[in-house]
């Protein structure tokens, strides 16, 4: 799982690791370099060979440089790592959303993208960076001490692990006492909560310094609890830099030796000394990054990003036939819940039909099985050739884009100025049919619409697509009376088939459509 996830993130990134390794490899280094220069000056220093003194400097201060030139190159590599990381989840997880959009996908991608990326990140792509830079600097400490005495640095590699055991032993009677004073904490602070917000009670019955005396009880058991876990805490603590003390002492003891027997001279001695920690510490990091990796799995097997992209929902059946669409005999409703059955009727080209219903009746359910946003429960939906991507959408809350206003218009597409003039015109925005009104900000960051206004760009974006047919959902409602009229007029005069659904909408109004469905009908009903 966590390969095909490391493939997944970096599929064409071979040159950018093959950098970290060579970075992260320059870099470890740092763990040979000053023990061994430390070590040389001192043998140099007590030979009295001071002539060799300048070139040593000078060798260290090279090292130095190539480490630290390296270190640089390593951090931008990481970065660049997570970077790539993040444009390959964020970029995917969007194209899937938009193979198959549903809003109930929504908040699922929204914390994806702005949660469990970073999550992943921290956890996964920088586990694996410190993972390979551990391994190099241990394999590479490893091979330096073993040159300069086998044994010695096998004393200091086992002496150099052991403090690392104790908290295998504390770990139990550490995380005891933590959950013990958590709970506690947890107790109080219900209790107290429970005291400030039930004061009115409180006051009332003159229980004042009970309630006093049963908070205090339990914040006095709260941080007796709390004294026990930092007790716990520090004794474990204590334990393992006496540990460590320990087995500093006994190392070196063994180097002492070997020094006293002539086998290790007094530098080596202390180049071992200093180097062993570069050697131990990658070595518990390891295993630490190991945990550490281990955490993201549920984390990747949660959102499936290898196998994210949803099955595209298609309830259209495309058919030759004079009408554009058809319904035929369709159930519609979530989630296999029925809103509606018996759905039955026929749109042909041109035609302008209303659907009306009360709230909750599941007008705008009929629209999301038609836009593909819903699966279809059962029956047909028939639909000529090329109807499925032909339909511009007018609702009640008019999504407008935080970019300018030509954007909300062409949605990125290239069309001319003037074309965009002229619709804007045609759909009485007047006040906004000029050139430099085309650049002004919409949105947050910009100019606030009305309801009206919002609906008419909503209608100028059909018109711009060519769309062919539009869907009305409740356009005329939360409008004033002038508004809503001007809407209908243009809903009127739209060029192709409109298909509208309103809660309320005028009788005067409702005689101007070609057909009349009504949702409250018995027949639609689902008991």
């Amino acid at each position: 799982m966590r390969l095909n996830f490391f493939k997944y993130l970096y599929p064409h990134k071979k040159l950018l690791w093959f950098g970290i390794i060579i970075a992260g490899g320059l870099t470890s280094l740092d763990g040979i370099v000053s023990p061994y220069i430390i070590g040389t000056l001192t043998n140099i220093l007590m030979a009295k060979h001071f002539n060799r003194v300048p070139q040593i400097l000078v060798l260290y201060l090279v090292l130095f440089l190539i480490i630290t030139i390296s270190y640089w190159i390593w951090q931008l590599l990481w970065a660049k790592a997570r970077q790539a990381a993040n444009l390959r989840m964020r970029a995917d997880v969007f194209d899937h959303f938009l193979d198959s959009p549903s809003t109930e996908r929504i908040e699922k991608v929204n914390n994806f993208v702005n949660v469990d990326v970073k999550q992943i990140e921290g956890q996964y792509v920088n586990s694996v960076v410190n993972l390979v830079y551990c391994i190099e600097q241990a394999v590479f400490s490893l091979i330096y001490v073993i040159s300069i005495n086998g044994i010695v640095s096998m004393a200091f590699l086992i002496c150099g692990l052991l403090p690392f055991l104790v908290p295998r032993f504390t770990r139990n009677w550490v995380e005891g006492s933590s959950e013990i004073w958590n709970k506690s904490y947890e107790d109080y602070n219900l209790t107290l909560n429970e005291a400030l917000r039930g004061f009115p009670v409180i006051k009332h019955f003159n229980v004042s310094d009970i309630f006093k005396k049963r908070v205090n009880q339990k914040l006095a058991r709260e941080e007796n609890k709390y004294w026990q876990m930092s007790y716990c805490s520090s004794t474990a603590s204590f334990c393992s830099q006496l540990s460590y003390a320990l087995s500093s002492i006994a190392a070196l003891s063994v180097g002492v030796l070997f020094v006293v027997n002539g086998q290790v001279n007094v530098g080596e001695l202390i180049s071992l000394f200093l180097a062993s920690d570069r050697l131990t510490s990658p070595i518990i990091t390891i295993s630490q990054v190991f945990n550490q990796l281990n955490t993201t799995t549920p984390l990747i097997k949660e959102n499936s990003i290898l196998n994210s992209k949803q099955i595209a929902i298609n309830n259209l059946t495309i058919a030759s036939q004079n009408s554009i669409i058809n319904f035929q005999n369709c159930q519609l409703g979530y989630q296999n819940q029925a809103l509606l059955k018996n759905v039955d009727f026929t749109i042909n080209p041109h035609e302008k039909v209303l659907i009306v219903g009360r709230s909750g009746i599941g007008k705008s359910t009929l629209f999301k099985t038609l836009l593909n946003e819903i699966p279809l429960i059962s029956g047909t939906i028939k639909v000529a050739p090329n109807v499925a991507n032909n339909f511009g959408v007018v609702g009640q809350e008019s999504y407008i884009f935080s970019d300018t206003l030509r954007f909300n218009l062409t949605l990125g597409r290239k069309i001319a100025d003037e074309k965009l003039i002229t619709i804007l015109k045609k759909v009485d925005l007047e006040k906004f049919a000029r050139l430099k009104a085309l650049d002004q900000k919409l949105g947050k960051s910009g100019l606030s619409l009305s309801g009206g206004e919002r609906r008419k760009i909503e209608l100028a974006r059909a018109l711009l697509a060519k769309k062919e047919i539009l869907l009305v959902d409740e356009g005329l409602s939360g409008l004033d009376k002038k508004s809503s009229q001007k809407i209908f007029d243009l809903i009127m005069t739209f060029p192709g088939t409109v298909l509208e659904i309103e809660h309320i909408i005028g009788k005067e109004q409702s005689m101007q459509y070609d057909q009349l469905i009504d949702l409250n009908q018995k027949q639609y009903q689902v008991e």
